[in-house]
């Protein structure tokens, strides 16, 4: 039931709405990642919300103020759940780093931070190449870009998001190890 203030109305129907549409933002990135017992714990609170919030707009149709919250819940919603999945930074990145001759040295200090690193020689266009590769926390992602671009500013990176991780060394500041 709805309170029977409309400015009290349009706020529960806007705050359920950004409620929903972020956890299934949220859902949507542990589905991804195959963490399929949270997303479906998520999900069922997810639709309850919605299947409340739909019910309420649809029983007033004939105030579209109510639409209006719903429809701004809604893309409220959708930037709350990317700015929490940014600050979450859930999952891992895989890291590539193309360096023309300071890759040995990028991974030494991805190492002495605690991060796995591997490190290959390569060919390019313009002649030899080191090629690193690292599967970091996306919440530490950052850290390593700013290390490697402090050793090499002309380095080439690319970064992926990974889905599972099986064995090798992700430091202390991921789950395996």
């Amino acid at each position: 039931m709805l309170p029977e203030n409309i400015f009290l109305a349009f706020a529960l129907i806007f705050f359920l709405r950004v409620c929903d549409v972020s956890m299934g933002t949220i859902r949507t990135i542990y589905t991804l990642q195959g963490r399929k017992y949270l997303a479906t714990g998520i999900g069922f609170i997810e639709v309850t919300i919605f299947i409340y919030a739909i019910s309420q707009v649809m029983k007033n149709l004939n105030d579209p103020i109510l639409m209006i919250a719903y429809s701004g819940g809604f893309a409220t919603g959708t930037f709350v759940g990317l700015m929490l999945e940014e600050k979450f930074a859930i999952g891992y990145a895989q890291l590539r780093i193309i360096s023309r001759d300071k890759g040995e040295e990028i991974a030494r200090g991805l190492w002495a931070r605690d991060f796995g690193a591997t490190v290959l020689r390569g060919h390019g266009k313009e002649g030899e190449v080191d090629m690193l590769f690292s599967i970091v926390p996306r919440k530490n992602l950052k850290e390593c870009l700013n290390l490697a671009s402090t050793i090499d500013k002309k380095s080439f990176v690319t970064i992926a998001d990974s889905r599972y991780i099986f064995r090798g060394h992700v430091g202390h500041h991921g789950k395996r190890k």
